[in-house]
Parts: C-alpha cells; structure tokens; sequence
C-alpha cells in the first residue's frame, strides 16, 4: 500500500508547475516523500528513491520547451541526502549512508552547482573513514555522477578537476581488486566529462593518472593490470584523439627539452618498457598502439625513442609477446608512416658487409601487411635502391658457389618488391611520384617474370585509386600507351597452362588501365588485334588470348569496330574448337548486353541479323558454350521493345533442356531465361497479364510430351517459373498444372518422378494452406500411387514432402486421407516433428534461463522508462501478493562487508596518515603464515634422523589402511569379474558358492586358510587368467575361435554399427557389459558413501 501511494504522489508532484514548488506546502509534501528513501523496507524505500528520481529528471517543465538547468527541489533534496550522511556516517552498518549513497548515484548530476559540490564534499568525508562498504557506494555514487554528463552548470569544469585530484588521495592498493578496478573506473569517466567541458585542462591532468595507472601494472592481480591498461587506451582515444591537432601544435612549439603533458605521458608509458614490467610487456605494447593510432600521425618524432626501446626488446632472449610487438609496430607503420618508423629503427640491411642473420628482417613483412596511404616517392628513394643492391649481391653469391647467401639475398630482392602494393594503396604523392616509377614498374614487368605478381597488383591499386581523383587519373592515363603494349605481349605469349594465374593477373590488368585510357589509343589496339585474329597462320592458343583482349576492348570502341568483331565471332560459331565458340560467344554476350554507347547503336541496326544468328547456330553449340548462349538470349529478351511470339517459341525448348545441364552457370541462366521471356511478352504485351500468364504455361507445358528427359527438363523449368509468379497465376491454371504434375508422379521414370516431387515441394512452399486444400486429395493420392521403384528410391524425398504436408494441414488430416500402407511413415514423420519441437523447446528455455541468470537489470535512462519501471513493479507487487509471500532469509540487515589491513610485524599502520586508505583492503592479503601453511601441507610427512635419514615406521593405522584397502581392491576385482563375465557371455548368475562366500563376513580371519596343494583332489590350482581361451600359441596377440564371441573388451569402431537398422542389435551385444559396469559403480559409491 505504502509503495502504491509514495508512487501516486510521485506522480502528482511530477506534473506540478515550476511556480508551484515555491510554496511551502507542495515542499512539505516532497519532504515526506525524502523520509522514506532510508526505510527499512526494500520495496517502500526502492519505491520512495524511484518517485524522487521522478520527480527531478521527470518533472513536465524538465522535460519540455526551455527547462531550467536543475529542479527547484534539488536543493532540498541535497540537503536532506547531507543531513542522512553526517547524521549517519561511516561507522558501524551505516545502512541510512549506503541508501542515500544509492540514491544520490542516480541524482547527483540533477544537483546545482553549490549543492553538489557540498555533496561531493561529504561524500570524500564519508570514505576517509575507511568502510569498505560506505567506500565503494561513493565511488559508485561519483561514476554515476560522471556518467550522467551533468550540464556545464551543474558541474563545472574546475570542480570536475578539483574532484579529480581530490580523488588520489583515496586511491586503493595495487593488490585491492574490487576498490582500484571502481577506482580506476571513477578516473576515467571523471577525465572523459572533463574533456566534455574543457579539453585542455583535461591535457593537462592526464600526467597524473598516467603515472598512477602505470604503478597499478605493477600488480600481482592481473584483474588489476588489465582494467589500467584499459583505463589508458580508453582515455588516449576519447580524450587525446579530439584534441590531435591542438597537441600537435602544442609539442611543436614547445621549446627543446622542455616537457607537454603529453611528452610526461610518453614518458610515463616508456617506463613500462623496462625490465621491472615483464610480465605486463604485452599490456604496455597494446598502450603503444593506442599512442601510435591517436598521435603517431600528428607527433611521429615524440615516439622515436619508444620505438628504438620497442625493436630493442624484441631481441632479448625468450621474448614472449612477439605477436603485441608486431601489431604495435605495424600501427607505428600505418599512422606513422614507414619513413618515420625506419628512421627510427633502420633494418640494417645495406647489402654491404651485412650480418647474414638479418636480425631485423622481421620489420619487412610487418611493414609489408601494414604500409598503406603513404608516400610512394619513399618506396622510389629507399627500397628500389635496396632491392637492385640485393639483386647484384644475389649475383655475385652465386657465381662464387655461395648458394646460402645468394638465397638469402635473392628472398631479400622479392620481399622489397613485395611492399610496392602496399605503397600504392592510396599513395598520398600518386601526381609527383608515378612518372619516376612507371619506367622501372614497366620494364619489372616485361623483365622479371618473378615479380609480375607484385607489380601487377600495385598497378592495379594505382589506376583504381586514380578514379577518385581527375588529377591523378590524367597522370597515370598518360603511361597507357607503354603499359599495355607490355601487358599485350606477355597475355598472348605461348603458354601450356590455359589457367595461368599469371595471365589472369594480367588480363585482370588490361581491363582496369582501359578504364582510364584515352579511347582513340584503345581504338588503335583494337585495330591490331582484330588484323591479328583475321591471320591464318596464328596458333589457338594465340587466337583465343586475342579473343580475350577482344572482349575487354568492346566496351570501349564505336560501333565500326563492333561489327568487325562481331563479322569474326560468327565465323567461329560453327567451330569445332569449343574454347574458341565458347569466346565468339561471351563476344556476343557483351555486344547484347548494351553497356556502352557504340553496343547500342550497333543492336537497334543489327537486332534481327543477330537473332537469325543465335538460331541457325543452336545445332552446333557445345556444352560449355551455352551458359554465354543463354545470357547472351537474356540480354536480347531485355532489349526488345516488342513482341517476340516466334523467336520466343523456338528459344524455349533450348532453355528447357538447358535446365539439367552439368554446368551450374548454365542451369542458372536458363531459368533466369524463362523468368525474362515470360516478363518481356508481359510488358509488351496488349493482353491481359493473366492470359499472357496462360498462354505461357501451355508453350512450356507442350513438353511433357516429349522424352523423359524432356518431361523431367520441363516439370524444372515450371517448378521455377511458378514460384517466379505464383501471386499470378489463377486458380483455374494452378489446377491444371497439379493435375498433370500429379499423373506424372506414376510414371516408371525414375528422372520425371524426382522433378515431379521437387515442383510438389516448392508448391507446398510457395502456396497456403487454403489455396492447396482443393488439390491435398489428389496430391496425396498420386504420392501414394508411386511405382514401387520409384517408392522406394525416393522414399526420403517422399517422406519430407509428407512433414510439409502435417505441417500444413495437420496429422489426422492426413492420416485420414493416407492408405494403412505408409500410416507407420506418417506416424515417424509425426514423432521427429515432435521430437525436434521438444528439442527446440528445451534449447529456448536453456538460453532463456542462462540470459536470466547473466541479465542485470539496467538503470533507466529516459523518463518513460522510469514511468514504465513504477507501474511495472507495481504490477509485479500485485503478482507476489497474490502468490503468497516468500520465506525471509537473511533480510534482517545489510552486514558491512569485512576489511583487513596491509600492515607487516615491523610496520604498524598510522590512521593519522594521509595514506591510511591505501592499508584497508577489501580483500585479504596474503601473509608470511599462510604461504608458512601451504608448505607446511607440502612437506613430507616421515620423520628424519639427525643426519638426514628417513624414518618410515608401520604402525596399527598403517596395517588397517592395508586391509581396507584389500577389501576394497577384493570388491574391485568382483566387479572386474562381473565385467568379464559379461563380455564372455557367461551372465550376471553367481555361483552359489560365491553367494555363501558373500554372505560370509568381510573379516580376513574368517577367509578359509587352506590352500589346494599336493596329489590327486589336491593338485595345484592355477591362478585365473582372463583371456587365455583366445590367446595364440606360437605368436603374441589374440585370435577369433569359431563360435566364440570376438576377444575384445571394448566397443570396436566399425562402419556397420552406424546403420540405423542395426541399432537394437548393437546394442544388445554389449547390454551384460554395461550391465557389469553398472554394478561395480554402485559398489563403488556405496562403499564411498560408508566412508
């Protein structure tokens, strides 16, 4: 009740007007509502904190038009907050300091200025006492303050920094988890509110807490060590990275020697690089990274001693953070730039008198992966001259039978001219640099076959970043005509391989420089290729590299040009040589395809000329030739602009068949083909869609009377074509279409039946329940009047469509419609539906109670989800008093948490001191009597003589522990037996001497002595030695006895046992081992258990 009406008055003083909160009583009422943020109760005080928060974030006038900058209440609300504090305190439970403390975490930044300084005040006052409870809520009080960005107005920026160095005086110990992880978290969100308000008094405090956090790697908690580094690299990006330009300026006219906030903060993280943080190397390298993203371009000089620290390191033996390292020097690379980076840590490979193990040869490849939107000019000026250097040297070490170091010279070489692509990612110089390199870029190409690759693909990133840029494609546009001459003359060379990656490469290369290149030049070049391909005495392979360079030309000519090749590709139409049909082909599908403006002139004056043309050569099209066929058919269906009734009657038999042909690209274009042709006859069409629809479908469905194959081909292409316009077609021509599908579902054809179900399956998919319900009893009955073969082979496919069909209409339905013949597939098909919902069930409510377990209910950030939290609890309220009331455990009082002091025999700690806090901890430490302990337990538990001898006595204990344990090792060996049995096939049945024998008592005394011995009854009796039925005479091993079971204790891992048929087989061949095993394991735990 109280909750109901502290909520109800909330919401009546939410919408009070700003005047109306100078008087008194509306103050008065408020104040009674303050009263109850410290009960005892949960509820009612939860309830009293919320209808506050209401009220100062929620208010009407807070809310809309032109709101004050805080709530005339707040002011009572701090306050009261201070009063409940001092009155309160730090001592003892201080349970009133820890709610107000809550409420005040969600409110504080609501506070004017003067109000939440005084409350800021108090807060500080409260933690110098030492609670580790009152402590840690005022930490949390001030990161919620933070974090809620209170206005300009509300906190200053002075007063966010005084509260920053103010907190350094409580900052925990480095081994305290919990309080230093809150404590960092308060620094950092303080620093990120005071770059909201001031960047560069933000600047200037972030020395401070870079040397503070820098003392926490120091840690033996790697919690610790891990939440500073993280406070640095979130602090470096949110609050140097805004400031980047500033800071820059700012290190650049500082005068030498003198030391910026930032060069401190340099500094602070470089003393990580010694030997003091070894095991934090790796945290202190993901620093660096952070460093070099924010500032490495603005302020490279700033690091060069920290990269000569970093390289350094990476040469000390057993260095174990290898992989930090790299990424830390490939970001130096990328925002840096490698010219900074090697005049900080040159590679030391000059290629005169080098040391042969190259130490720093692990930069190149970093260097390589990294480079990227730099200067191009540099790779010119510093790597090329490396890279020729290598290449002599690789010369003369081979000549003198030093294979090792011509080798080593030679791989050198190649790794140079590997990071030319990286330098012509983006190069930030393309305009100034590319015309001292595009004659060495050339003659690497047409020289060096081993370097094709690299120079390529740095070719190719040049012109496509040229495209952005009208500048720098002029530029490189200018080197076309000496490019692609190079490029012309390697793709057309003799080659065994037809799928060179190689060539690919450089055709790849051809089509992006025709991009750019200047249309009269790639005019020329088509010229020379096409009096090329006019030769007779070239050789295939020629002639087919030439039809390639034909079809990247095209886009780019007039339509002159056009028909030449177009003249050349029909002539090769009828050619036996499939590669070559196949290219005269992809030249027509370019041709048809229209891009360019010289395509279309050329089809509106040639259209009907190419139509006769892909009909007379339909006879003589080969396999591989078709899939550019039938696009090359698609792009004409797209540039009619009329009806084609007599060209679209003779092209679809070929798209049918083409249907089930082995190429994929094929198969995919003929079904793209029939969708277009059905589209183009629509829109051009002055009939009615339906009736276009129909007419349609009759020319496809004048297949079914052909082959089996035909049929198959043309139940594919109504499969696809019906799902393409399924909201169209009517229910007069659906129905024909089920019928004969269905009458096809009999056939002995084992290729029409499977097209036949696969068109069922996508109609169940495409269709409603409703639209089918007509068809269900002839679709049912044509499934269930398979011929047995066809049954039988695709009882599989059979059985799925069956769970379509309950998932659609439902079990009984279609049991009732069903013959007693595959009622029992029916009813399997049922259970795994019911099976796998169960299973899904069960996945949900796992993953729905593991999300319970994990979720932690968020703070509301919105006025409506505040509004929406306060009905939302009250109707939870309502639920648990209809419910009942819980059983109350442990609800009697918060207990303040236990705190321990860091003092040593030697050094009391002084409460007088500054930096008492820093001895309380809200974990224990570890002393020298614990780790005394843990080697106490570790020492060895015999006595030692005077000089060192070990004493072992036996005493009673020791002779008891002996019999239990041949007792116990007796009832294992039972077990073993039951085991043994089983397998053997001899059964769990004792004998019944064995049963006297357990009946008996368990002592050792009571065990017959008589041990079998001497002549005749008393022969010698061999111990019991499992397996030796099967063991061979004269090899080692195991050997299989007719009629015997095989000699194996384990389940054999063989195929057969996978099949489902055999199952129950399986699993009653090992049923008496599991059995064995069972009861020794019950044995066993007993046993335990009476321990």
């Amino acid at each position: 009740m109280k909750k109901t009406l502290l909520l109800s008055l909330a919401g009546v003083l939410r919408v009070q007007d700003q005047a109306s909160w100078s008087n008194t009583s509306v103050q008065r009422v408020y104040s009674g509502l303050l009263t109850f943020i410290t009960h005892k109760k949960p509820k009612i005080r939860k309830a009293a904190q919320q209808g506050v928060c209401l009220v100062l974030r929620g208010s009407l006038f807070m809310t809309q038009g032109d709101p004050p900058s805080y709530h005339p209440a707040a002011q009572i609300t701090a306050k009261y907050c201070i009063q409940q504090i001092e009155k309160c305190g730090g001592t003892g439970e201080a349970l009133d300091t820890l709610h107000t403390l809550a409420l005040l975490k969600d409110i504080l930044a609501q506070f004017p200025l003067n109000s939440m300084k005084s409350c800021c005040e108090t807060i500080l006052r409260m933690m110098t006492l030492s609670n580790v409870m009152v402590t840690s809520c005022g930490m949390q009080t001030l990161y919620g303050m933070f974090v809620n960005k209170p206005k300009p107005s509300n906190l200053s920026a002075e007063l966010n920094a005084q509260l920053i160095t103010a907190m350094y005086d409580y900052q925990p110990s480095e081994n305290d988890v919990q309080p230093m992880r809150a404590w960092l978290a308060v620094m950092e969100k303080g620093h990120l509110n005071l770059t909201r308000l001031d960047e560069k008094l933000c600047i200037s405090h972030l020395p401070r807490l870079f040397s503070s956090t820098m003392t926490c790697l120091l840690s033996d908690k790697s919690d610790i060590t891990s939440a500073a580094a993280k406070t640095m690299k979130d602090v470096l990006k949110e609050c140097v990275t805004p400031v980047a330009d500033s800071v820059k300026h700012l290190v650049d006219t500082a005068p030498s020697g003198s030391a910026t906030p930032i060069h401190k903060m340099v500094k602070a993280v470089e003393s990580g690089l010694s030997y003091q943080f070894h095991s934090v190397w790796g945290l202190v390298l993901q620093i660096y990274t952070v460093f070099f993203e924010v500032l490495g371009k603005q302020c490279p000089k700033l690091f060069k001693k920290s990269l000569q620290s970093i390289v350094d390191l990476r040469d000390s033996p057993r260095f174990a953070y290898k992989a930090e390292l790299d990424h830390a020097i490939g970001c130096a690379v990328r925002y840096m730039g490698p010219r900074q980076v090697l005049e900080a840590v040159p590679l030391n490979i000059t290629g005169d008198n080098d040391d042969y193990n190259f130490p720093r040869s692990w930069m190149i490849p970093v260097i390589r992966e990294n480079v990227c939107n730099t200067e191009l000019g540099f790779f010119t000026s510093y790597f090329l001259p490396l890279a020729a250097k290598f290449r002599q040297r690789a010369l003369e070490a081979t000549q003198t039978d030093n294979i090792v170091v011509g080798k080593s010279y030679e791989t050198l070489q190649h790794q140079m001219w590997a990071l030319l692509p990286g330098f012509c990612n983006k190069p930030t110089d393309l305009v100034q640099s590319f015309k001292g390199i595009a004659k060495i870029l050339g003659t690497a190409i047409n020289d060096h076959s081993n370097l094709r690759m690299e120079v390529m693909s740095s070719l190719r990133k040049i012109i496509n970043h040229s495209m952005t840029e009208e500048e720098s494609k002029t530029e490189v546009a200018k080197f076309a005509k000496n490019f692609l001459p190079i490029l012309f003359n390697i793709f057309t060379a003799e080659s065994d391989n037809t799928k060179d990656p190689v060539k690919l490469a450089v055709l790849e290369t051809i089509k992006c420089y025709l991009q750019i290149a200047d249309m009269n030049l790639v005019s020329t070049f088509c010229d020379k290729c096409t009096e090329k391909l006019e030769e007779e005495n070239i050789t295939p392979s020629k002639r087919h590299s030439l039809l390639d360079i034909a079809i990247t030309e095209l886009p780019y000519i007039d339509d002159k040009r056009i028909k030449q090749l177009y003249s050349i590709a029909c002539s090769y139409l009828q050619s036996l040589d499939k590669t070559l049909q196949k290219k005269s082909y992809r030249i027509l599908e370019e041709i048809c395809s229209g891009n360019s403006a010289g395509c279309k002139t050329f089809i509106s004056q040639n259209l009907s000329d190419i139509q006769s043309t892909l009909l007379t050569s339909l006879s003589s099209s080969s396999s591989s030739s078709k899939a550019p066929r039938l696009r090359c058919l698609i792009n004409l269906f797209q540039q009619f602009d009329t009806e084609q009734p007599e060209f679209m009657l003779a092209v679809i038999p070929e798209a049918i068949l083409c249907t089930r042909e082995v190429g994929e690209r094929a198969r995919t274009a003929a079904y793209s083909l029939l969708v277009q042709m059905c589209k183009c006859q629509i829109e051009h069409s002055d009939e009615s869609q339906d009736d276009v629809i129909c007419k349609y479908f009759k020319m496809i469905l004048a297949g079914l009377g052909g082959s089996p194959q035909m049929v198959s081909c043309t139940l594919l292409a109504l499969t696809r074509i019906l799902y393409e316009f399924k909201d169209s077609i009517n229910s007069n021509l659906l129905g024909n279409i089920i019928e004969s599908v269905c009458l096809l579902l009999t056939s002995k054809a084992r290729e029409v039946v499977k097209s036949a179900l696969a068109f069922i399956k996508v109609l169940l998919s495409a269709y409603q329940d409703i639209q089918l319900a007509s068809h269900l009893k002839q679709i049912m009955s044509s499934l269930t009047s398979m011929k047995d073969d066809c049954r039988q082979h695709f009882r599989f496919k059979a059985k799925e469509i069956y769970a379509k069909l309950i998932k659609k209409f439902g079990y009984e339905t279609i049991l009732n419609m069903a013959p007693l013949s595959i009622h029992k597939v029916l009813m399997n098909v049922r259970k795994t539906q019911e099976r796998n919902k169960k299973k899904k069930k069960e996945e949900r409510t796992e993953e729905d109670e593991d999300s319970d377990e994990e979720h932690r209910r968020a703070r509301p950030e919105s006025v409506e989800e505040l509004l929406r939290e306060s009905d939302s609890e009250m109707e939870d309220d309502d639920n648990k008093k209809s419910r009942g009331q819980k059983s109350k455990k442990n609800k009697d009082s918060i207990k303040a948490k236990l705190a321990w002091l860091q003092e040593g025999a030697d050094d009391i700690v002084d409460f007088l001191d500054t930096n008492a806090s820093k001895k309380v901890m809200a974990t224990r430490p570890q002393d020298k009597s614990d780790t005394n302990k843990s080697k106490k337990s570790k020492e060895r538990q015999y006595k030692t003589a005077s000089d060192g001898r070990l004493i072992i006595t036996e005493d009673n204990s020791d002779e008891e522990k002996r019999k239990g344990h041949s007792q116990s090792q007796m009832s294992e060996d039972e077990d073993l037996e039951d085991l043994f049995q089983a397998i053997e096939g001899i059964g769990n049945k004792r004998s019944k001497k064995r049963k006297i024998e357990d009946l008996g008592s368990d002592d050792e005394s009571a065990r017959p002595k008589y041990k079998a011995g001497g002549k005749g009854i008393h022969r010698p009796i061999g111990e019991s030695d499992y397996g030796k039925e099967y063991r061979a005479k004269k090899a080692k091993g195991d050997i299989k006895k007719k009629g015997q079971p095989d000699p194996y204790a384990y389940v054999p891992l063989q195929f057969q046992s996978l099949n489902k048929r055999k199952k129950a087989k399986m699993q009653g061949q090992f049923k008496n081992l599991v059995k064995g095993a069972k009861k020794g394991a019950m044995k066993g735990t007993k046993k335990k258990h009476k321990k």
